[in-house]
């Protein structure tokens, strides 16, 4: 006869126990949360610099010279470097004088750590007066990230104000170059940076050329390796190393090499012989290295010398062959052109000429 044996019997559910530890957990991770960004903030108080900073960049909107406006004008140069970021947010405001005003207070400042909101604001503002500012204020930074930018502007802009300033911008900054490089002013014929690399310009002086690969920190020479003066410079967008040069009266030069030599690259080009050829500008096809666009002319006369255009010519292959494309429309030297698209904007003195390229 057999009994049935008995066994204690043991909890099978525990779900209470296992729901008391996880609201435990939670509430432990709410605790250290609210400790973490109780820290934070007490670690990070308001700025009162920062906060008076604000208010300053707030009276910007005033669009007269109110006494207020032009304190907080004072106080923002003062402020300098420190006031530069809350100019930089101010420039993508919605109020149009808010941002010619920051863009006019970053040209006080100078600052380089504001090339790139106003590079931006001078190609994409709808407002003229907005981009001339900032025109204005690139040519007064301590740097040379901006000349392409500038060059673009003083032919492609719709405002003749903004190209004019754009121009004058240019000017201070060939003049900073030749500081830079420790070149006479007088004796600087052109200057190109690379679109590639902004840090990379050539400054030709006579027949040397001088070189940067640090924004103008340090320069190198290449002694006498030019040919003759040299009128204009373009540097390939694909290779900072491929330079071309307008030569006087010797027509296109090419460097593969960053400027240390130089070939003729005139096949096509119909110089004749004893007469003064002039390349007036140069401009590279952001898009294709290989397409090349040219100003030409001759100067004519011995005692009484007279500049004539003759036209554009163009290369399709880097300059191995050129063919005139566009015969002179106008009697003044075409002294800066640009591409766009399939038409190439020239400058004429004050006047912006447009070609359509076939």
């Amino acid at each position: 006869m057999f009994n049935n044996p008995t066994y204690p019997l043991k909890p099978t559910f525990n779900a209470p126990k296992n729901r008391v530890v996880l609201w435990t957990l939670v509430a432990l991770t709410v605790v250290v949360f609210a400790a973490v960004i109780t820290l934070s903030a007490s670690a990070n108080p308001p700025n009162a610099a920062e906060v008076r900073i604000q208010g300053w960049v707030s009276q910007l909107q005033e669009d007269r010279l109110t006494a207020q406006r032009h304190n907080a004008q004072r106080e923002l140069e003062n402020a300098g470097e420190a006031a530069v970021p809350a100019l930089m947010v101010a420039l993508r405001s919605d109020n149009s004088v808010l941002r010619r005003n920051a863009a006019d207070m970053l040209g006080f400042i100078a600052s380089p750590r504001a090339t790139a909101g106003l590079q931006y604001t001078l190609a994409n503002d709808t407002m003229p007066s907005v981009r001339r500012n900032a025109a204005y204020a690139l040519g007064e930074l301590n740097s040379f990230a901006a000349i392409a930018d500038l060059q673009r502007a003083s032919v492609l802009d719709t405002n003749a104000l903004v190209r004019q300033t754009s121009q004058d911008s240019l000017a201070r900054v060939r003049s900073r170059i030749a500081l830079s490089a420790g070149i006479n002013e007088l004796n600087l014929n052109a200057y190109a940076v690379a679109p590639s690399n902004a840090d990379t310009l050539y400054a030709a002086a006579g027949r040397d050329m001088h070189v940067t690969y640090d924004g103008g920190k340090t320069w190198g020479t290449w002694n006498s390796t030019l040919p003759s003066l040299t009128d204009q410079l373009a540097v390939s967008p694909s290779n900072p190393l491929i330079l071309y040069a307008a030569v006087d009266s010797l027509g296109m030069y090419k460097s593969v090499d960053g400027g240390r030599h130089w070939a003729s690259i005139n096949t096509g080009l119909n110089a004749a012989p004893g007469v003064r050829t002039v390349i007036s500008a140069i401009t590279i096809d952001p898009t294709d290295a290989e397409r090349v666009l040219i100003a030409t002319g001759v100067m004519l006369g011995t005692g009484n010398v007279e500049f004539v255009p003759t036209g554009i010519a163009r290369s399709t292959d880097g300059g191995a062959t050129w063919n005139l494309i566009l015969a002179s429309r106008q009697g003044q030297a075409l002294t800066q052109m640009s591409l766009k698209g399939n038409q190439v904007y020239a400058l004429a003195g004050q006047r912006v000429m447009v070609y359509r390229l076939d």
